[in-house]
């Protein structure tokens, strides 16, 4: 059995999609200011070159312990 949306109701969703189409331009733009931002505080701690030993020892070491389970 089908069920049929009254006219007015169909034209208010109609409305409201249009409404908020212009959102995702803006969403979009929010996106891109933060993937910059975030961009811009990993540059700046990357550039800490201590720092950066610290975590590569890190991820190498993890590495190593999870290679070493796999034999």
């Amino acid at each position: 059995m089908t069920t049929l949306v009254p006219t007015a109701e169909r034209r208010r969703a109609r409305v409201r999609r249009l409404a908020e189409r212009g959102l995702t331009t803006v969403e979009y733009a929010v996106g891109l200011l933060a993937a910059a931002a975030a961009a811009l505080v990993l540059l700046r701690i990357f550039n800490d070159n201590t720092f950066f030993q610290t975590l590569f020892t890190f991820v190498v070491d993890a590495f190593r312990n999870i290679s070493a389970g796999i034999k």
